[in-house]
């Protein structure tokens, strides 16, 4: 089995508080988890403040080739939207 990490940091844009952060935040996740049963995501570093976060999502195949293009498609998903940009975007494969 091949596991597969994509780790997004993003910058968010035009957050007051706490409440629009997560609004942001939830979305985000529930894209990512709409991308099928094989991704798992969380949120990484929530102390970031208001303007930065990192998702981290996990995908698990059988084929190393399969899980590099399916986190390359989710990572071209999660990164288009409004009041956000991807800052770093780093892949691993255990």
């Amino acid at each position: 089995m091949k596991v597969g990490l994509l780790t997004l940091s993003y910058r968010l844009y035009g957050v007051r508080s706490i409440k629009e952060r997560r609004s942001i935040v939830r979305r985000l996740v529930a894209d990512a988890r709409g991308a099928g049963d094989a991704f798992a995501v969380c949120e990484m570093d929530p102390n970031g403040g208001l303007q930065r976060t990192a998702l981290r999502v996990a995908h698990l195949s059988t084929d190393e080739t399969q899980t590099r293009t399916a986190l390359g498609r989710l990572e071209r998903r999660l990164e288009r939207g409004g009041g956000y940009e991807v800052i770093e975007a780093v892949t691993e494969i255990l």
